[in-house]
């Protein structure tokens, strides 16, 4: 038969002594027959995941809705439980402590006769519809179980989580995507006048992707060598440059002019150099800055011509 409840689609439906409900994440299921809490837990990990566990008060709500009040015995006992007085009550499912402010009873829990170690939840009409009441755990109840719908492949890289109308992955830092099968990706990066070598885990340019820059000759970094692409999709630094050496300054001779290509001094650069109308050169025109940072030549200079006197001018 069908059961129509918030708005969900629910399916109920016979299996053997027990029933179950069909929701979206996980599955509801109780046994139609009594048992101590250690038979009812053997009992829900044997058919289904373990005993029902309880993480919010809108699902305790769902689940009281679901389950039927049974005649004379309205008690189910629910997965969590302690070993003595003094510990912490633990969802025996995922090792949650989760309780509400509403989730116990008027003058629950009590612990009467220091020996309530396990929980039943009420079913009775009344202001304690939904309630929980600290039991022995010997006595007999009805078991509340779930069936989980996450498995080992519901999310990539992630941790599969389940409510009452989901499935949720929730994703690892880096990972993205319904199924956290995505690595967030960083901006792809490139070397100028360098070349760069990356390791990519989880493809190109991606989160653990690591990337380090490396000069060509004649170029010196600027900035650091190695980057590495983080789990917000973000470079851990800024991407390094490559920039040409410098060779020493050079002047222009005297009585002359100087004149480099691009106007630096930079490595491949050449410099020219030209002597004004009535001087010589005296050495190479033209130098060029080596990978070393030096200059191929040493600088030139200019002489001054002098002209010849007449012979004339030689016998006054």
């Amino acid at each position: 038969m069908m059961k129509y409840h918030t708005g969900v689609v629910l399916n109920l439906f016979l299996l053997g002594s027990t029933l179950a409900e069909m929701t979206l994440g996980w599955t509801y299921h109780y046994s139609n027959t009594t048992m101590n809490w250690t038979e009812a837990r053997k009992f829900c990990r044997d058919k289904y995941t373990e005993m029902v566990v309880i993480q919010s008060q809108e699902e305790n709500n769902y689940l009281v809705s679901f389950l039927p009040n049974k005649t004379g015995s309205p008690y189910y006992w629910i997965g969590i439980t302690k070993k003595h007085k003094n510990e912490t009550w633990t969802w025996v499912g995922n090792n949650s402590t989760w309780i509400g402010n509403q989730s116990w009873a008027e003058n629950e829990p009590n612990n009467n006769d220091e020996t309530e170690f396990c929980v039943e939840i009420y079913l009775n009409d009344g202001k304690n519809r939904g309630k929980w009441n600290d039991e022995k755990c010997a006595n007999k109840k009805f078991p509340v179980c779930y069936r989980a719908q996450c498995n080992t492949t519901s999310c990539s890289r992630g941790r599969c989580q389940e409510t009452i109308k989901n499935t949720t992955c929730l994703c690892e830092p880096g990972f993205e995507g319904d199924r956290c099968q995505t690595a967030k990706r960083c901006d792809p990066i490139n070397s100028t006048h360098g070349s760069m070598s990356c390791s990519d885990p989880n493809g190109s340019f991606s989160f653990g992707s690591r990337c380090t820059t490396t000069c060509d000759e004649g170029f010196v970094l600027n900035g650091t060598a190695s980057t590495e692409c983080n789990s917000l999709g973000m470079w851990s630094a800024d991407i390094p440059s490559c920039l040409a050496v410098e060779c020493p300054p050079l002047s222009r001779p005297d009585n002359g002019y100087l004149s480099c290509s691009g106007g630096n001094q930079t490595f491949n650069s050449t410099c020219q150099f030209k002597c004004y109308a009535s001087f010589l050169m005296i050495g190479s025109p033209v130098v060029t800055c080596g990978v070393n940072r030096v200059w191929s030549g040493p600088r030139p200079w200019c002489a001054s011509i002098k002209p010849k006197r007449s012979s004339a001018m030689q016998a006054v």
